[in-house]
């Protein structure tokens, strides 16, 4: 566990199921968009990547996309897994992040509703950095002070995953659905979870395989996340 030194949270998909709508609405409503998503999480990412290709939007247009957000952070369900696992990592001396291109006012309502305030060293919105998608990961990664080879970040998509794998950490599926994450394994990520009290674990099988990994001078392979077959 010595070699990762913060552990950082998108809270969409993997810390709290978000409902669609309020997502599908802004890119209907800002970006022209016809489709509807089948997740919280599709919905969101779809969105991000709508905003990251045209980042400037009227004033107008950016506080109606607060507004959304702030009915998404209200509609959330915390994923009754994530209070207990948090505390546990907390308390081992875990540095924990919670980074998001969520605004800072969805973001806060967010932390607010489910008191998660005293669980997080840091929390870094898209209004911190003026951006989205790897911006606010960026931005958190200097915060912390830390190389980015020692940061976990979990993910739940391929966007995430490969947006993870550009700022150069290391990328942990959180698997809501196993279909999905067989496929998303394709994307050799540095592991997977199916909860968030399997984390602990999966950083000391990091911090196994790095050990392993400086005393043969080997070069890194992800860890396996599913049998063969």
């Amino acid at each position: 566990m010595h070699s990762i030194a913060a552990v950082m949270f998108e809270p969409v998909g993997c810390l709290a199921e978000f409902a669609a709508g309020p997502f599908d609405d802004a890119a209907r409503e800002l970006f022209g968009a016809t489709d509807t998503s089948g997740s919280g999480s599709q919905a969101y990412w779809r969105l991000l990547e709508l905003l990251d290709q045209k980042p400037a939007v009227a004033p107008h247009s950016a506080a109606r996309l607060e507004s959304l957000e702030l009915a998404a952070a209200e509609q959330a369900d915390l994923y009754e897994d994530v209070a207990p696992a948090l505390k546990k990592l907390r308390d081992a001396g875990v540095n924990l992040h919670l980074v998001s291109s969520l605004s800072r006012r969805a973001l806060a309502r967010f932390v607010e509703r489910f008191a998660l305030a005293d669980a997080f060293a840091h929390i870094v919105a898209r209004d911190d950095t003026q951006g989205v998608l790897e911006g606010p990961l960026r931005h958190a990664v200097g915060r912390a002070a830390v190389d980015p080879a020692q940061v976990i970040y979990l993910v739940d998509n391929s966007t995430a995953l490969a947006m993870a794998k550009r700022v150069g950490v290391n990328a942990v599926l959180m698997i809501n659905d196993y279909d999905e994450g067989r496929a998303l394994a394709e994307h050799r990520p540095s592991g997977g979870i199916v909860s968030l009290a399997e984390l602990a674990d999966a950083l000391e099988l990091i911090g196994q395989r790095s050990s392993q990994r400086s005393a043969s001078r080997m070069p890194h392979k992800p860890f396996e996340l599913f049998e063969p077959g």
